[in-house]
């Protein structure tokens, strides 16, 4: 009796652990559809057409339709995953939200953010020349703002760039988001607009005459005609000769603005921009012309 009473108990406990496997092993086999608004779905997918997928919910003989459209992608039962192409998307968008500053005290610091760099002149590279002026006003604002601490632009354009922030989507964020980003107290926006005008052909002219004339035993004049050679040289130099404009903004990380000013550049160079970036730094209230250097 014994014996039998164990031999029940065994296949009691068998049938159990059987079942309860089962059940795990069905819980595990499970379709998760991810969706662009954050909800997780799981179930059974039942069908995929163009536009919808068909998804069944476990326990339930109802099947919904999701449109394609609110996906992410689906991860099914058996491993395979089934991506919509919004994942790539969904990484690259700009995050609005700003970074931890990287210092606990932003107080005195700034920042000189890559310049917009506009121009009809096809021979210029906009990235380098956005650079170039970045770091020209960044050497013109560390000479210039002896009380502030310059952040190097390498750093700048780092932080800028972890967060997929570039000169094409950078107006998606205020001035004070920028700043708080970035962990500085200021920040420095910019604007060279370059018009190649054209070419301009310089020359000039030089003659030389030499004339001799015969005189005789008494110093009298016995010829009064004149012999020489005209020797000419000339030479010319070709310039490309430009128009510049240059806008300059400083802001603080409120959000208020503390400088604006554009100016037309005197001087037909290409890299007349500087003598206008200069000018306007000099003028904030953290420039020499208040007596701040």
């Amino acid at each position: 009796m014994k014996n039998w009473f164990k031999i029940v108990s065994i296949l009691v406990l068998v049938t159990f652990f059987s079942m309860t496997d089962s059940e795990i092993m069905a819980q595990e086999k499970v379709d998760v559809v991810f969706l662009k608004n954050g909800e997780k779905k799981e179930g059974k997918v039942t069908g995929i057409t163009n536009a919808v997928v068909k998804f069944r919910y476990t326990g339930e003989d109802f099947d919904y339709e999701l449109q394609k459209s609110d996906l992410i992608k689906i991860q099914l039962a058996s491993g395979r995953v089934e991506s919509f192409g919004n994942e790539a998307e969904t990484a690259a968008k700009v995050s609005t939200t700003p970074a931890p500053a990287m210092n606990s005290d932003v107080h005195n610091t700034i920042a000189v953010l890559p310049f917009q760099f506009i121009s009809n002149d096809q021979s210029m590279d906009p990235l380098a020349m956005s650079n170039l002026a970045q770091n020209t006003t960044a050497n013109s604002v560390k000479e210039q703002y002896g009380q502030l601490t310059l952040q190097d632009p390498i750093t700048t354009n780092a932080l800028l760039a972890k967060s997929n922030i570039d000169l094409t989507n950078i107006t998606t964020m205020t001035p004070g988001e920028i700043a708080a980003l970035l962990g500085v107290e200021f920040v420095i926006y910019g604007t060279v607009n370059l018009t190649n005008k054209g070419a301009t052909t310089y020359g000039s002219t030089g003659t030389n005459y030499s004339e001799r004339e015969k005189y005789n035993a008494n110093g009298n004049n016995s010829d009064t005609r004149t012999k020489g050679t005209i020797f000419s040289s000339s030479s010319s130099s070709t310039t490309i000769e430009y128009d510049t404009s240059v806008d300059f903004r400083l802001f603080k990380n409120n959000g208020s603005n503390i400088y604006s000013d554009s100016r037309h550049v005197f001087g037909t160079e290409a890299n007349a921009y500087t003598a206008g970036i200069d000018y306007m730094i000099k003028r904030t209230p953290f420039g020499s012309k208040y007596g701040k250097k």
